[in-house]
């Protein structure tokens, strides 16, 4: 399947060579304004050498040999380069958050059915083996009634923001932000498992920018409860817990689920989690590829209601936080 990616950042190249590892894959071109980037992201993966180099959405759409997109621009563009995509008879996979806010991801989804193409929201953590895993050992821990999901990750563009560089993950003119950027792993795990909530509550700590640089986003479900806790100027363990009246579900590292354990009350522990190598997104890429030549429209597992469900929560916390986009 001959895939164009568009975006040439760390998370481009994570997810190229996790999907050169599938036998159907293929690299077509890479999407980037400026050759150089391009050359210089593909000198990274010298089996992709021949790979062509695209410097505008406008070609990518136009050459009849794209099969699908992989967006990975930043989030402001997300919604229009998916769109366009779209429009033009590709199939996306587009990375999270899909959009800017909900109003974008509602405009992307329609295109996708108007078209009758796959979109697909890139979270990884939903596709993975252990994800599945942890499903079936909900079971165990009993009734739930508490989420604590958290992620904070002291960003290395943290330290050029303080010395007056302008990285998007900090400016809103980027649709960027700790809570899109990292908060969302623990709550995409917590809305697959949990559904939407019933009420969200959110505070946080704002840059100069305008941007969250930390927060915490408390979700109600009448009967449980969960916390997201989330950073990018501080550094955490990154243990979350889900725990229920015989016992808890222990994982770390929730973006990966490195290593899942239930612990029981009376403090006894099984590993729930098996390992896995390097290349965890493969499995979204191969689930993504499969449902294409099926010619399923939308992944059973990343839905569009979930991706939804997950955006409007964002929304509120958002608007709580006074975190606003261009875009909105």
């Amino acid at each position: 399947m001959n895939f164009v990616i568009v975006g040439t950042n760390f998370i481009s190249d994570t997810l190229l060579a996790a999907a050169n590892t599938l036998n159907d894959f293929n690299l077509y071109g890479v999407c980037s304004r400026a050759v150089s980037s391009g050359e210089a992201f593909l000198a990274k993966h010298p089996q992709n050498a021949q790979a062509k180099i695209f410097t505008s959405i406008e070609q990518v759409c136009q050459d009849k040999h794209v099969d699908a997109v992989y967006i990975a621009a930043p989030n402001s563009l997300h919604k229009q380069y998916a769109i366009m995509c779209l429009e033009a008879g590709k199939h996306v996979l587009g990375e999270k958050p899909s959009a800017a806010n909900s109003k974008e991801l509602a405009s992307i989804i329609a295109t996708a059915k108007k078209h009758q193409r796959l979109y697909m929201e890139a979270m990884m953590t939903t596709h993975l083996p252990n994800f599945e895993r942890l499903q079936q050992a909900m079971v165990k821990i009993g009734t739930p009634r508490k989420y604590i999901g958290q992620y904070s990750q002291y960003s290395s563009r943290y330290d050029k923001y303080k010395n007056g560089e302008r990285p998007n993950t900090f400016f809103p003119e980027f649709a960027n932000g700790a809570l899109v950027d990292l908060g969302i792993y623990p709550l995409y795990l917590l809305i697959a498992l949990w559904g939407a909530p019933k009420s969200v509550s959110a505070s946080g700590v704002l840059l100069d920018t305008g941007v969250d640089g930390a927060g915490d986003v408390l979700l109600n479900y009448a009967d449980k409860q969960a916390v997201i806790s989330y950073s990018k100027i501080s550094q955490g363990d990154n243990i979350t817990e889900i725990q229920g009246e015989l016992g808890r579900i222990r994982i770390e590292a929730v973006s990966q689920l490195k290593k899942v354990e239930f612990i029981a009350n009376n403090g006894e522990v099984e590993v729930i989690s098996q390992p896995f190598d390097e290349h965890f997104m493969k499995y979204e890429v191969e689930h993504f590829m499969a449902l294409v030549k099926q010619n399923i429209l939308e992944s059973p597992v990343n839905t569009h209601i979930l991706a939804s469900n997950v955006m409007s929560v964002l929304d509120e916390a958002r608007k709580q936080l006074g975190v606003v986009y261009p875009n909105d």
